[in-house]
């Protein structure tokens, strides 16, 4: 009996001093948010591209996936500890050089974009734990070049091509407060986009190509980030 009421005392204190932390932890109504944050963090964007466009005069359906590991920067402001406003972006570039025995060689690059700009709306914020969530505008940009020089056939294929895509986005993250000063964060963004601007110009076997065109289109993104946070 000693023993089972020892336990249960044990138990009372510990959840004491978790609901007293608990307390502890959601920030004061009146307490000032910081002007705003500055983060970098890295992720793993995935973009899928799905539409049809007129090339030449011949409708063809184009389907383009992007995957690339990208460093983002965002920054935070904060009206008040309930409300604020983001612009979060990253920024991804790929390459890809092979050189065939026949003779002939490729070389394909890849620089992209993505943006969000909306509002942000703290679900929690506390003085260690804050968990946002971002609405927005999402902006998709990539631009590739392709060359392919053909020395025994005398084709060469050299082609750049544009895409600008628009459509609405957001993200849900948790910050863990270290102190006044930084934090870590993970969060992960989705987006839908419906806005396609497409461009694509170069050479094909000595013929020109310049092609562009404004279109409706489906397009997604998903992409998970972690990183650290600088309050300011």
């Amino acid at each position: 009996m000693k023993k089972l009421l020892l336990l249960l005392a044990v138990l009372i204190l510990a959840g004491g001093m978790v609901f007293a932390q608990d307390e502890g932890d959601a920030a004061p109504a009146g307490e000032k948010p910081e002007l705003f944050d500055l983060e970098v963090s890295a992720g793993f964007p995935v973009h899928w591209t799905n539409s049809e466009h007129d090339n030449t005069g011949v409708l063809r359906e184009d389907k383009s996936v992007t995957a690339n590991t990208a460093l983002g920067v965002a920054l935070l402001f904060n009206f008040t500890r309930k409300v604020g406003l983001t612009l979060d972006a990253d920024f991804f570039f790929g390459g890809k050089l092979a050189g065939i025995s026949s003779p002939s060689s490729d070389h394909n690059s890849l620089f992209g974009v993505n943006a969000l700009l909306g509002p942000v709306i703290y679900i929690y914020n506390g003085s260690f734990l804050r968990v946002p969530l971002a609405l927005g505008v999402h902006v998709y940009y990539f631009s590739d070049d392709l060359w392919i020089p053909q020395v025994s056939a005398g084709t060469d294929v050299w082609l750049k091509r544009r895409d600008l895509q628009f459509g609405p986005g957001a993200y849900i993250g948790v910050q863990f407060h270290f102190n006044n000063n930084i934090y870590i964060f993970s969060r992960t963004s989705v987006a839908v986009d419906v806005l396609r601007w497409h461009q694509e110009k170069g050479y094909i076997g000595g013929v020109e190509i310049d092609e562009s065109e404004f279109e409706l289109a489906f397009g997604w993104e998903i992409k998970p980030a972690i990183g650290l946070g600088i309050k300011f």
